[in-house]
């Protein structure tokens, strides 16, 4: 009942957003300014992507060795994108992290520590993209002042960043131990292992910088190239103050899949500079498509990983 409480509550709120962006976007005007792309962009666009996702499969194989799972970087690849492919097509049935986890500990039954290594993938992402949306909000803090949507949404931002922290700060042992009786008893293991990760600075650090790597790269990069492709232009530091925040914001598991909300923020965050909210509405789309596209590609491995 919970499950499908949830379901419901989200597909309303992705229902909200959509038939806010539905109404905001001239879709006409989008239909036609799509259809003057040039094909290069698209194809440099999948590349960098698809380089990105290089990165953030690289990024979780670290955080695994250090548990030891030593799997070799093609079986991350694969099942980080076939994690993709389940999130995106099967969202209320099995989630791509548990895919993921799965995969890379059933092995030797490693199972919390490949659990563990998802989550702080996950953590450190948010970590990475969080550090970024606030240096370059510095950066821009005269125009960012100026605009209540994005003030709302940076204090948001500094709350979550504070939560993040104080995560770190209570997954170590200690705590665990003194608390583990109110907890389940998995549940305890995990958060444990989880703590682990303490131990060693030095793959953090990495890590986190990995992370960083990918924002600019399969985030900051590629939306940019489909800036290029629709001929809309924005200051770099401009875009850079939204583009993190944007990644953020569609990360937010408030709606099925990020449907609505990444074009919503789009036309938010963009409408700011003054940017066309059909124009930064095709980037949302076309981006959004294209990565749904490519991880069909994993299809086949998440059929045979079924069986």
């Amino acid at each position: 009942m919970k499950k499908y409480t949830k379901r419901i509550l989200k597909t309303i709120v992705s229902l909200i957003f959509l038939f806010w962006v539905i109404f905001k976007v001239n879709w006409a005007y989008a239909w036609k300014s799509f259809l003057t792309i040039n094909a290069y962009y698209l194809i440099a666009y999948i590349l960098v992507i698809i380089l990105g996702m290089f990165i953030c499969a690289y990024k979780w194989q670290i955080l695994a060795k250090y548990k030891e799972i030593n799997l070799n970087f093609g079986h991350f690849f694969k099942f980080y994108l076939a994690g993709t492919f389940i999130n995106n097509f099967m969202p209320s049935f099995i989630g791509g992290d548990t895919f993921k986890a799965y995969e890379t500990g059933k092995t030797d039954g490693r199972y919390i520590e490949a659990a563990s290594s998802v989550m702080m993938d996950r953590i450190t992402g948010l970590f990475a993209a969080t550090i970024l949306a606030i240096i370059f909000t510095l950066l821009n803090l005269k125009t960012v002042l100026g605009s209540p949507v994005l003030i709302i949404v940076n204090l948001a931002v500094l709350l979550s960043f504070s939560i993040d922290i104080t995560i770190m700060l209570v997954r170590k042992k200690a705590f665990w131990s003194r608390f583990k009786k109110y907890f389940p008893e998995k549940f305890v293991a995990f958060m444990i292992d989880l703590g682990t990760y303490n131990g060693d600075h030095s793959v953090m650090n990495k890590t986190i910088l990995l992370g960083m790597l990918f924002d600019f790269v399969g985030i900051a990069l590629a939306n940019y190239i489909l800036f290029a492709a629709l001929g809309i232009k924005i200051g770099m530091i401009n875009y850079l103050s939204v583009i993190f925040l944007i990644s953020i914001i569609s990360s937010v598991p408030i709606t099925i899949n990020n449907i609505g909300i990444k074009a919503w923020s789009y036309i938010a965050f963009f409408g700011v500079f003054g940017l066309d909210s059909s124009l930064v509405a095709t980037v949302s789309v076309l981006s959004s498509v294209i990565q749904v596209v490519i991880s069909l590609f994993a299809l086949p491995v998440y059929l045979r990983s079924k069986k």
